[in-house]
């Protein structure tokens, strides 16, 4: 377990393993998550948590205000054996949107992953939401689906060997989208807003054009190389001081 506090407020962020969690934390977090998903149950985040090996908790005088989940799992691809990072369920209070509090924790906690698994190690998520869309091209230098520039061939077969391995049927690697039918969670409208944020922010705009369907759960498959050189601003610190740590 990590802890790290936050230097302008009470607010602390912990890395704490799946089974260490305490029941009222599973219930903070399943409250919160709920207050700003639809089409989600206490039984199917139950499920999506088990398959976790962490999650960052970030509390605030001891309330649970933002959480996110993640495992880390080896892929051979092309007879190449890499690691990637899938986060799940993420969510942070909106009073502390824009405050870096759960991204500096995500990206310490990615560092203290790479070390662990000692060679290259890849940010592979399933994105409904712009805002954690935004994260790619806000954070990271290359990342598929590429906005600006040629798309990563090699970035891209490595996203769609995860992608297949993990949903099979589901994902279309010529759109990078995950349609389960049915949604398995997508936010509420108040929350979601890509619309009107794609009219003055054209990553938003990218999002809507590549995931039109995110409405009715549909998630974009995205990936990304964790490695100091392809990380911008202080993400770059946070992952440096996860792997300093992780050693």
């Amino acid at each position: 377990m990590r802890s790290t506090a936050d230097e302008n407020d009470s607010t602390r962020s912990v890395d704490i393993p799946v089974p260490n969690l305490a029941p009222a934390d599973r219930d903070q977090m399943f409250a919160l998550y709920e207050s700003y998903y639809e089409a989600v149950d206490r039984k199917g985040f139950e499920r999506d948590l088990a398959e976790k090996d962490a999650a960052v908790i970030i509390r605030h005088e001891r309330k649970i205000i933002g959480f996110s989940t993640y495992l880390v799992r080896p892929q051979t691809v092309g007879g190449e054996t890499v690691h990637y990072l899938f986060s799940g369920d993420t969510v942070l209070h909106p009073a502390r949107w824009g405050d870096p509090v759960l991204l500096r924790s995500f990206f310490r906690a990615a560092g203290a992953a790479k070390a662990e698994v000692g060679g290259r190690l890849f940010w592979f998520s399933i994105i409904g939401g712009h805002r954690t869309f935004r994260i790619l091209p806000n954070f990271f230098c290359d990342f598929v689906p590429a906005i600006d520039g040629p798309v990563s061939a090699r970035l891209q077969t490595i996203r769609d060997a995860i992608a297949t391995a993990r949903y099979g049927r589901h994902f279309e690697p010529s759109t990078g989208l995950i349609d389960f039918g049915p949604s398995q969670g997508h936010l509420r409208d108040q929350w979601a807003d890509v619309e009107q944020t794609a009219l003055r922010n054209r990553f938003a705009a990218f999002f809507l054009r590549a995931n039109p369907s995110y409405f009715r759960g549909v998630e974009l498959a995205c990936l990304a190389e964790f490695e100091i050189g392809n990380l911008k601003r202080y993400a770059a610190a946070s992952f440096a001081e996860g792997l300093k740590d992780g050693r």
